[in-house]
């Protein structure tokens, strides 16, 4: 994370992962293989309350964007908001309080840990918070699955699994995208002091550029180092005939 925020990028989140994967259905080149059959650690975080059992979802966290390596920080993999208890609680009901973040009161984080159905994944409360628009949900999951029975013949897939808080602090860990042949499921569990984490970036201005009439030469510089190099070569001679 620190490397990725120091060369000016943003972490991707859940909704921009799900909004690649779909844009790249009708990919020749191979960038949709990546897309498609890679895991990705994403810049949304989930936090769980050691008493209440209540589960935060934080959007394009900001504590995340701020993590570094600190052992002391860490419990069981997860990323503790603070040394001290007292400051952790204080900082939990704060982060409750932020637009970006949707709380889910114990058992309401609809059905965990098992392979669903296309409608239940649709339904979702978890995905839908996640995916942020339902059109793009829906869009997302029909395509998954059309992928996921061609290729591996599964009908039930996009799994959401959840944790808990392992000490007696809050504890914060990142949303986990699997590739399609793990059904492409969503992960609360993942450890964050792992050796061998995908955690993608993207330049501030594209999330949102195609939609403040950002200029063609700018969103190609802005997909530098995101998008395969054949792809933005390819890009590069269509500017050239417009």
């Amino acid at each position: 994370m620190p490397k990725l925020i120091a060369d000016g990028r943003v972490p991707m989140n859940v909704s921009q992962i799900m909004e690649r994967r779909w844009n790249l259905r009708n990919d020749k080149t191979g960038v949709k293989d990546f897309y498609m059959d890679n895991y990705f650690e994403t810049g949304d975080a989930v936090v769980y309350h050691p008493e209440t059992m209540e589960t935060l979802i934080d959007l394009d966290s900001d504590i995340l964007r701020g993590i570094h390596p600190n052992p002391k920080r860490l419990n069981g993999g997860a990323w503790l908001l603070s040394e001290d208890r007292d400051e952790a609680f204080a900082i939990y009901e704060q982060l409750k309080n932020q637009s970006n973040v949707v709380a889910f009161k114990k058992g309401k984080l609809g059905k965990i840990n098992e392979q669903m159905s296309r409608k239940n994944v649709k339904a979702h409360p978890v995905w839908k918070t996640l995916a942020r628009d339902q059109a793009r949900l829906d869009d997302y999951v029909d395509y998954i699955f059309a992928e996921g029975k061609q290729r591996f013949n599964y009908d039930t897939a996009m799994s959401v699994f959840s944790s808990s808080a392992q000490g007696n602090t809050p504890e914060m860990r990142v949303w986990y995208v699997y590739g399609l042949e793990a059904r492409s499921g969503v992960d609360g569990e993942e450890y964050l002091d792992f050796d061998f984490g995908c955690l993608p970036g993207i330049a501030p201005e594209v999330p949102n550029a195609l939609g403040k009439g950002a200029s063609f030469d700018k969103i190609i510089k802005g997909l530098e180092g995101t998008l395969h190099p054949d792809v933005l070569k390819a890009l590069a001679q269509l500017r050239k005939k417009l």
